[in-house]
């Protein structure tokens, strides 16, 4: 499994990718306990896709949006390198 940063990880069998979107939910007994959301999806290109997307979603501005966007082209980037 890769570790994305604290909120996404993904990982690859042999169907599809599949990622994993964590956030504090509560469990049976009503106490804050992490919760785990998987959404399967065809191509590394569509799982970034939608990483980017739902983390654009926690932006409470245009320039936030801006320099998240920076800040992934940076980062794919410096994994090309």
């Amino acid at each position: 499994m890769i570790k994305f940063n604290e909120k996404f990880s993904f990982e690859k069998d042999k169907y599809c990718w599949q990622l994993h979107e964590f956030y504090m939910g509560k469990g049976k007994d009503k106490k804050p306990k992490m919760q785990k959301n998987t959404t399967y999806h065809a191509t590394l290109e569509q799982v970034c896709g939608v990483i980017i997307d739902r983390s654009c979603g926690d932006c409470e501005s245009l320039e936030e949006i801006k320099a998240l966007l920076q800040n992934a082209t940076e980062t794919l980037k410096l994994a090309d390198a």
